[in-house]
């Protein structure tokens, strides 16, 4: 776990100027809190002459399209043949696992900027804020040194969709006073928040539709109601037409039923491993309960990634580590 950061806001900014050729990592299963982080750092940079690119492990879901031109594809073999990165920085990545099939770079990244209380140390250099309500808070910070004359509008919509996204709409509790004070901020400089929050809580692939429909057919209520439940496999999406990122909004629609304290869904990312993600209405540290199976994240929102034959068992220990009775 995390001891402290050692380097500050404006070291970062000494740092990055120091440098010219970067690579930015996202975090698997890639949210808007990464991707809008990532791209919002990477447009600051080649805007004072650098080059840099971003690298992601999995695709980027189609939802989420919105913020990278419709590019879905970022993985090393996507790179300039003629580009030889220099700095590696991580964004929103809590731990090594969560850089997927890059988890073996982890001891060669510089930089790391995250907001996951549980952050385990493996960059040269971190600058965690565990009370951020997103990662965007903390590239906001770093772009504002380096552009002090002002964000352009598409670097400010990036970073704006990525606060809304990770505090749920400006909804849940890691929303501080800050996190608004950033969003007007955002807006002043042009991000078009009404377009933004529609794209990403109101609109809807038909395939993420039928993955959701699937949910709320299957979902259990354990616990007395306190706690729902959904596990899908690949055997399940195949029969009813969704794909494994169509069911990024899953876990949040059968957290809404009333009287669930915690929400937990088990799907099937590959065959052979099963992505267990978890949110609580923040009475039960769901970070330090996933942190039992390599997992972590925060209070009100953690996962894990388990092999299949495990996934039962991790799911009843889970549901018995929230002290409910049975």
């Amino acid at each position: 776990m995390t001891t402290g950061n050692n380097i500050t806001i404006n070291g970062i900014r000494k740092m990055l100027y120091r440098h010219d050729n970067f690579l930015v990592f996202m975090h698997e299963n890639p949210d808007a809190d990464t991707i809008g982080s990532a791209f919002a750092l990477i447009y600051t940079l080649r805007s004072i002459g650098k080059k840099a690119y971003p690298v992601c492990c999995d695709k980027i879901p189609r939802s989420l399209m919105f913020l990278t031109d419709d590019e879905r594809f970022f993985g090393t073999e996507d790179l300039p043949e003629d580009f030889t990165p220099e700095f590696l920085i991580s964004v929103d990545v809590a731990s090594p696992t969560q850089l997927g099939k890059y988890h073996f770079m982890a001891a060669k990244i510089d930089l790391s900027l995250d907001h996951h209380p549980g952050h385990e140390e493996f960059a040269q250099y971190r600058f965690i804020d565990s009370k951020a309500g997103a990662c965007a808070e903390i590239i906001y910070r770093v772009i504002c040194r380096m552009l002090p004359d002002g964000i352009p509008e598409k670097t400010a919509s990036l970073m704006y969709a990525a606060l809304a996204a990770d505090t749920g709409g400006f909804r849940y509790s890691n929303t501080t006073p800050f996190t608004h004070k950033i969003a007007a901020k955002l807006i002043e400089y042009g991000a078009n928040h009404a377009q933004i929050c529609r794209n990403l809580f109101e609109m809807k692939t038909k395939t993420a539709l039928s993955a959701e429909a699937f949910a709320m057919e299957h979902v259990e209520y354990l616990c007395g109601g306190k706690v729902s439940y959904v596990k899908i496999t690949e055997k399940d999406k195949a029969e009813h037409g969704f794909e494994d990122e169509d069911t990024y909004d899953v876990i949040n629609v059968i957290r809404r039923a009333e009287g669930v304290k915690v929400a937990i869904l088990s799907r099937e990312k590959q065959p052979g491993i099963f992505k267990i993600s978890t949110r609580s209405t923040g009475e039960i540290d769901m970070s330090k309960i996933c942190a039992m199976f390599g997992g972590g994240g925060h209070v009100g929102a953690a996962g894990c990634s388990v092999k299949a034959d495990k996934a039962d068992e991790a799911v009843e220990r889970i549901i018995d580590e929230c002290g409910f009775d049975r």
